[in-house]
């Protein structure tokens, strides 16, 4: 079944406006569970009950409230909300172009794909390769899922993945972590610079790692349905080491599965 487009619309390089739809680029896996009523063995619903009057409501009985004060309110209706007449509501502008390494990584959150209306491709393809070209990522902005987004934009093969973005004023300053940091010695900070360098591999390769947790749960999973008995291994307690000592260790047990490897 094909992907079906998030948000569509145009994407304006100054002057120059392209139809574009926009494809969600992850897809999380996360193994979901239902709250089971033990005795009845039935899944429990979640019925959205007011403190007040004990009812439950129904959807089309609610509506969005924003909190004023204490137990205050002003109530939004869906008339509310289309009144609100942004440019990004049914454009991304393409604001400038940055060095994409200038850009803090606490900004970054979601990613999508950018794919072009027929009407837009040509200047899609243009875009998209000289985007490539100047090696360098666009700044936008775009309103959907209620929210006026800020995102960046690259080429990415065919298509050009956005980004979103948290604001400047979204982001917790690291600061505000109080963190005593003891000293280290001249030998140890060598260690450690020797061990990051035998860890290293080059070009990163993330197809290589596994959520192994969702994974060895899945077989639990698996290991109930199928009526088997599950053993609980006991996890041998390790004994903490020396910082320069587990360093070494460290060290040389990389290396030795480099060498089985095969790899210089």
């Amino acid at each position: 079944m094909a992907p079906r487009p998030t948000w569509k619309g145009g994407m304006g390089f100054g002057m120059v406006n392209v139809p574009v739809k926009l494809f969600t680029a992850t897809d999380e896996k996360t193994i979901h569970f239902n709250n089971i009523h033990r005795e009845c063995k039935t899944k429990l619903n979640q019925p959205k009950v007011c403190p007040t009057c004990k009812k439950e409501v129904e959807t089309k009985d609610m509506v969005k409230g924003y909190e004023v004060g204490d137990n205050q309110w002003v109530f939004l209706e869906d008339s509310d909300f289309a009144a609100v007449r942004l440019k990004s509501l049914k454009a991304m502008e393409v604001l400038e172009f940055v060095d994409g390494a200038g850009i803090d990584p606490r900004h970054y959150d979601q990613s999508y794909f950018v794919a072009p209306d027929e009407a837009g491709a040509k200047a899609f393809s243009l875009f998209l390769q000289a985007m490539a070209k100047v090696n360098m990522v666009g700044v936008v902005k775009l309103t959907f899922k209620t929210k006026e987004k800020l995102a960046t934009i690259r080429a990415f093969g065919k298509v050009i993945l956005l980004q979103t973005l948290f604001y400047a004023d979204e982001l917790k300053p690291a600061q505000d972590i109080q963190v005593a940091l003891p000293e280290v010695s001249e030998r140890e900070l060598e260690m450690g610079m020797t061990l990051i360098k035998t860890l290293a591999s080059g070009k990163a390769d993330m197809t290589k790692y596994h959520d192994n947790y969702r994974e060895a749960l899945m077989k639990v999973i698996q290991a109930k349905v199928a009526g088997e008995v599950i053993t609980v291994e006991a996890v041998p307690e390790e004994k903490p080491m020396d910082l320069v000592d587990a360093l070494m260790a460290s060290i040389n047990a990389e290396q030795k599965k480099k060498e089985t490897a095969g790899v210089a």
